[in-house]
């Protein structure tokens, strides 16, 4: 199952201790997306370039993995974090062929016998 994780850092301002906890806790995350890398669970990362934050693509077995991923990233309080279930273009073109049969067969009030 593939998943969309999209982070958006939630800028705040704070004292110096707290913004080196918050470092150190982004670097933890970018290790452990290394390890998730290396077990494929991630197949690609990119950040954003205009504002702090990024995207991750997780190939995962079960919704139960995909909680235990994103509550494991140490970086869990520090974003804003939206996730989208994804699907080849494959499966959207067979939806789309079934539509087209089902609007076909629809009678048309702008068609009067």
């Amino acid at each position: 199952m593939l998943f969309l994780v999209i982070d958006t850092v939630k800028l705040e301002f704070v004292g110096p201790e707290v913004a080196v906890a918050q470092m150190k806790m982004l670097q933890q995350t970018f290790a452990t997306y290394q390890e998730l890398k290396e077990q494929g669970k991630i197949k690609f990362a990119y950040a954003f370039a205009d504002s702090p934050g990024g995207i991750i693509v997780l190939d995962v077995a079960s919704n139960d993995e995909l909680q235990q991923v994103l509550f494991l990233l140490p970086s869990m309080p520090l974003v804003q974090r939206t996730v989208r279930p994804l699907t080849e273009i494959k499966s959207v073109e067979g939806i789309v062929s079934e539509l087209q049969t089902i609007v076909s067969s629809m009678p048309n009030p702008e068609k009067k016998g």
